[in-house]
């Protein structure tokens, strides 16, 4: 399991309202600084959406562009890096085998999966396809936040060590594909329900 790139955003707009994003981001060099709210030098546009405790980083696994590739072929270029928004780009882990509430030592940081990631119109435009955040829901591949659990610094070709596991039953991907269920049904609602580490924004009546 490795972080593959570090990825920090560049202040830009989207859209035809310009608005403003910091969907489009970089690839860092060396060590990179990680606090409780993200990555030193990185930009959050919208805070009420992104960024925050429980959304502080935000890792999508190389392995699902070939998914996307397959899907898209035409836009295999664009898939060939990475370019969904993600600060961590990382081979090794995938969304049906990363659990919410895992812990992680990366670099000298400890972080926490708090949640899957939640795609929004500006993923369209980036990517030039008004289906793109379809299909990521669709394929149930959307990448997931961490909370940040200690501090530390992270640098491209750390190895990712598992330290804790909360839960083994809700991993990323099954919390993403049982909410769109509910959403569908029209069944999901504020409530007590938990899942342990899952951020608050997450809780839901699962039946």
């Amino acid at each position: 399991m490795e972080l593959r790139t570090i990825l920090l955003a560049q202040q830009s707009t989207i859209g035809q309202a310009n608005t403003p994003t910091g969907i489009l981001k970089l690839p860092a060099s060396g060590k990179v600084a990680v606090n409780s709210l993200g990555l030193n030098g990185d930009f959050q546009a919208d805070r009420r959406v992104h960024g925050g405790l429980d959304k502080a980083v935000y890792q999508y696994p190389f392995e699902n562009y070939q998914a996307l590739t397959e899907a898209l072929p035409h836009l295999k270029l664009k898939f060939s890096q990475p370019c969904l928004g993600e600060n961590f780009s990382s081979t090794g882990m995938t969304d049906d085998a990363v659990f919410i509430g895992d812990t992680y030592q990366i670099g000298s940081a400890k972080l926490q999966v708090s949640q899957p990631r939640m795609p929004c119109w500006k993923v369209n435009h980036h990517i030039g396809n008004a289906h793109m955040m379809s299909l990521l829901i669709a394929l149930n591949r959307t990448g997931w936040y961490y909370r940040v659990v200690e501090e530390g610094a992270v640098e491209a070709g750390d190895k990712f060590e598992l330290i804790e596991r909360v839960q083994d039953e809700y991993s990323v991907e099954r919390v993403w594909s049982k909410w769109v269920d509910l959403r569908e049904n029209k069944q999901a609602k504020a409530d007590s329900f938990e899942i342990k580490g899952l951020s608050t924004e997450w809780t839901f009546d699962w039946g």
